[in-house]
């Protein structure tokens, strides 16, 4: 009986210690993990700063770059493009109270044809962009003999010219994007004629 005892009294204490022990050890890993997540959290938080400070120099010098050429008008040189023997060139850019034209001409000098993607141009005036719309345009040149279409697809050896149309804008000059055979050829600070 004697045996029976401690074998009791073991027991309870073998149940006693490991029951409160696993409590200690989770408690200290609790700890110890919210010190790693805390440590952790700080590094991130550091990083962010440092990526919120780059991104704060970045932005002036964008602001900086773009006050220097907001006043600087586009010169001739600048209003012709060669890219992989295409040639896009602005003639000009005509305002009146119906729409903005911008005067394009197209130079082919490849062995295939090519796409003039004037659908795909676009505007920029006072910070807004503005997308080409067919319906807009549409409207403006078909069936139009004094207004300039250059097909879809020009073929080799053909200039062409065209004219793209875009609502009025408050602004004296603009930034524009032509695209063509899938190729972006940008032209900014381009003076608008009123």
């Amino acid at each position: 009986m004697k045996k029976l005892f401690y074998v009791f009294l073991i027991s309870i204490f073998a149940i006693s210690v490991y029951s409160y022990s696993p409590t200690v050890s989770i408690a200290a890993t609790k700890e110890d993990e919210v010190t790693i997540l805390k440590k952790q959290l700080k590094e991130k938080d550091q990083k962010i700063k440092e990526l919120n400070e780059k991104i704060k120099s970045l932005e002036e010098k964008v602001k900086a770059l773009s006050n220097t050429n907001q006043n600087k008008e586009t010169t001739e040189d600048q209003l012709s493009k060669t890219i992989k023997n295409v040639t896009v060139t602005i003639d000009k850019v005509v305002q009146d109270s119906d729409s903005l034209k911008i005067y394009v001409t197209y130079i082919n000098n490849t062995n295939d044809k090519i796409s003039n993607g004037s659908d795909l141009s676009k505007i920029v005036a006072n910070g807004k962009q503005y997308s080409y719309s067919s319906d807009f345009n549409f409207k403006r040149w078909y069936k139009k003999e004094n207004v300039p279409h250059a097909d879809t697809y020009i073929e080799p050896g053909v200039t062409a010219q065209d004219v793209i149309f875009y609502a009025p804008v408050d602004s004296d000059s603009i930034n524009i994007l032509i695209r063509a055979n899938w190729t972006d050829y940008r032209f900014n600070n381009v003076k608008i004629t009123k």
